[in-house]
This record gives C-alpha cells, sequence and structure tokens, in this order.
C-alpha cells in the first residue's frame, strides 16, 4: 500500500513536468488506483543575474575570393586552420574553363574566429563577398540544462522507488517511467551536446579560384584555328565511318544512273 501512494506522488510530479495530464492505474491484491492529475506551474529556478550570465554564440561565416595561385592558397589556408586547432570538414574542387575553384569547410574555434577571417582576407586579390552570421542560444541552453536537472532529480527518484517495490505490477510500471524520462534525458543531453559543439568551433566556408590569361593575339588564333581544323577533320572521318554504306550506296547508284545516261 504504501509503495502505491508513492507511485501516486511520483505521477503527479511527473504529469506536472510534461506539461500533460497523464493516468496511471496501479493494482495489486487489496487495491486499485486512478487519478488524473491537472498541470501545476513549477516555480521557476532562481537564475543568476544577466550581466554575469555566459553568452552562448553560434558565429558562421563565409567568403569567396579571387587569387593568384589557388594551389598556394590552399596550403596556406591547410596551414592557417592548423595552426589555429581547427580542421578541414569538406572540400571540393573545380576546373571549368579558365576557371579552377576549390570550396572548403573550416571548423575553427570561436575565440579564433575574427583572427582566420582576416588572415583569409589578406590572401584574396579581390573579396567577391562575405558573411557573418551569429545566432545567441543562451535562452535555449539554460532551458534545456533546467529541464534536464529537473528529470535527472525525477529519474532519481523512481529508481530509488524501483527498489522498494514489491509486486509485478509496481515493478513493471515503475520501469516503463523510468524508460520514458530516460529517453527524454538522453534527447536533452544531446541537444545539449550540439550547442556545446556549435559555440565552441565556428563555420567557415571559404570560396577562393584562380582565373587562367587567355591570349587573343596572332598566334594564339593560328594556333586554335590548326587545333579546330584538326578536329574538324577527325570527327568528319568518323562520321565517315558511321554512314559508310549509306555512302557506297549512293555512289553505286550515281554511277549506274550516269552509266546508262552514256548508254
Amino acid at each position: 500500500m504504501k509503495i502505491n501512494l508513492l507511485l501516486v506522488l511520483l505521477v503527479i510530479l511527473a504529469a506536472c513536468e510534461g506539461g500533460d495530464s497523464h493516468r496511471l492505474g496501479i493494482g495489486s491484491a487489496q487495491a486499485e488506483y486512478s487519478l488524473d492529475a491537472k498541470l501545476t506551474s513549477i516555480p521557476p529556478t532562481e537564475q543568476p543575474t544577466q550581466d554575469i550570465i555566459e553568452r552562448k554564440l553560434i558565429r558562421n561565416g563565409n567568403i569567396e575570393f579571387l587569387t593568384g595561385d589557388v594551389k598556394k592558397t590552399k596550403t596556406e589556408i591547410e596551414r592557417i586552420t592548423k595552426e589555429q586547432n581547427g580542421y578541414i570538414a569538406s572540400e571540393n574542387e573545380t576546373n571549368y574553363g579558365n576557371r579552377f575553384q576549390v570550396n572548403q569547410t573550416l571548423r575553427i574555434p570561436a575565440d579564433k574566429f575574427d583572427a582566420v577571417m582576416k588572415q583569409l582576407e589578406g590572401l584574396a586579390e579581390k573579396v567577391d563577398n562575405k558573411n557573418i552570421n551569429t545566432e545567441d542560444v543562451t535562452e535555449e541552453f539554460i532551458d534545456v540544462e533546467a529541464r534536464l536537472k529537473t528529470k535527472k532529480e525525477l529519474e532519481a527518484r523512481y529508481l530509488d522507488l524501483l527498489k522498494q517495490a514489491k509486486t509485478v505490477t509496481d515493478i513493471v510500471s515503475i520501469e516503463s517511467q523510468v524508460a520514458n524520462v530516460r529517453s527524454e534525458i538522453e534527447s536533452m543531453e544531446g541537444r545539449l551536446k550540439y550547442l556545446s559543439n556549435q559555440v565552441s568551433f565556428s563555420t567557415l566556408t571559404v570560396s577562393y579560384y584562380q582565373e587562367s590569361d587567355v591570349s587573343y593575339g596572332f598566334g594564339s588564333k593560328f594556333l586554335n584555328s590548326l587545333k579546330s581544323g584538326w578536329f574538324n577533320l577527325v570527327d568528319f572521318i568518323f562520321w565517315l565511318l558511321r554512314v559508310w554504306p549509306f555512302v557506297l550506296g549512293i555512289t553505286a547508284l550515281v554511277g549506274w544512273w550516269i552509266k546508262r545516261r552514256r548508254n
């Protein structure tokens, strides 16, 4: 009987935390309990004053610029990233026409973000665009931490109660509640871990490219014409190889017609 009364009290606490009404029926050999707990407001946890709260900021940015030597710039960016205790999360290269471009995603410690951005600007011959975004997640961080603390306290109470449970019904009911609370705790811990990672390391997307010089003088035009003529001749030969039966048939027909006209 004592166990069942304690279960009722814990269910009420769970209903207050989750924001929804819960109904739990617990049976035993002597009695059954059924309740419908209404929402009650939980007194807010006393928060530190605004001026001593450590702000949780997520800073991301991107920069695109022209460089005189892509390979040299790439080596320099790798050196800067390693020097600032960061790492390159992704990278790809494209070479189209007279433009050779490299795209990289850098993960940089948040306190080194401004320094790295300044160093990247120093590598550019011309900066095409630059963007910096800052997101304040302090409120969400504090809220998740507070709810996580409450859930862990609730889980501890359930585990203590589980040690005192005597009947199979009580054990199953408590274990079900423990599983639900544990799932919520893991979800909150995962969210906190993600936010902490985003706050600690900023994401910086870097795109830099090099344009090769194109000469339009007489010599360049002459060479390009020779190359174009050769490629056209090769294409024509391959075309003839594909249609030779038709060419042979037409030639035979024309020869027959000419011979007939002469006769």
